[in-house]
């Protein structure tokens, strides 16, 4: 299938797109409560890969989920990202936090992070006493993470390869750092805010250009976004529903496999997202 693109003024040509599923099809809303009960736990979480970390988890889960590593970026500590854990979670899924173990670092430190957090989830589906002991379905992992957690999610992916089904780089910053981006397998979403001035669009753009030309991928601009609404007090909760939204619609099309939720990315929400000015620039190769 070829690729759809879009990019503002002539953003509205998109419209015409043919859903592929019905949104009626879908579950909860990807930028509402998934309506989970959500649990959490810190304790035998240790590891020196990061400093420290929660998991997350629908408190119900019977059987299987899928699971995911998230961090926060430069300065940040996990708790900036529990909004989006306990999100991701009420829709279902296993989230590992993770603060790293130098919160000024480079994004090598959050690259190790997110392995790391890989290893945990793994050693916490069969340890004796965690909480999600079974619960986790270790070949729908994915990675996750927020300016210099996004640049290390992008250099985890390339390390982890076929490990990984699934990376979300949230307005990722590389600096001078190159991933092997060939060997990037996992599905990937990246995400960026046109009115950040950290994490600047037309770089984060070229992250995008240099995936694999035949990778399932998307980028999403989202119009007046900036560094500073994926966290703090001054974060904007439109931004936030926005960021939500596209994070949890991309687990559910490729982590659990559930294609309703494509239509956020081709289809019926997709276009009404387009219609509400949602962003200035959107590239999607399913």
């Amino acid at each position: 299938m070829n690729a759809k693109t879009l990019k503002m003024p002539a953003l509205l040509a998109g419209l015409t797109l043919a859903a592929f599923t019905s949104v009626a099809n879908a579950g909860p809303a990807a930028g509402s409560n998934g309506g989970e009960r959500v649990c959490t736990y810190t304790s035998g979480l240790t590891s020196f890969s990061y400093r420290s970390a929660r998991v997350s988890y629908p408190c119900n889960l019977s059987g299987t989920a899928p699971a995911t590593t998230l961090t926060g970026g430069f300065t940040n500590t996990k708790e900036d990202m529990y909004w989006l854990a306990d999100h991701l979670s009420s829709h279902g899924y296993i989230v590992i936090t993770m603060t790293p173990t130098n919160t000024l670092g480079t994004p090598l430190t959050w690259e190790t992070a997110h392995k790391g957090g890989i290893d945990k989830l793994r050693s916490e589906n069969s340890r004796f006493g965690s909480a999600i002991r079974g619960k986790v379905d270790t070949n729908r992992l994915g990675i996750m993470g927020f300016s210099m957690g996004g640049g290390g999610t992008l250099l985890a992916a390339a390390d982890l390869g076929s490990q990984v089904k699934t990376a979300v780089p949230l307005a990722p910053w590389l600096g001078t750092l190159y991933p092997s981006y060939r060997n990037i397998s996992a599905k990937t979403l990246i995400i960026s805010g046109s009115s950040d001035t950290v994490a600047f669009p037309s770089t984060i753009a070229g992250y995008y250009r240099n995936l694999p030309s035949g990778l399932t991928r998307g980028l999403a601009e989202v119009r007046g976004a900036s560094h500073f609404d994926w966290f703090g007090f001054t974060a904007s909760n439109a931004q936030q529903t926005r960021f939500k939204t596209l994070t949890t619609a991309w687990l559910k099309t490729y982590l659990t496999g559930d294609t309703s939720y494509q239509t956020y990315f081709n289809g019926t929400e997709h276009n009404r997202n387009v219609s509400a000015g949602w962003y200035t620039q959107y590239q999607y190769r399913p």
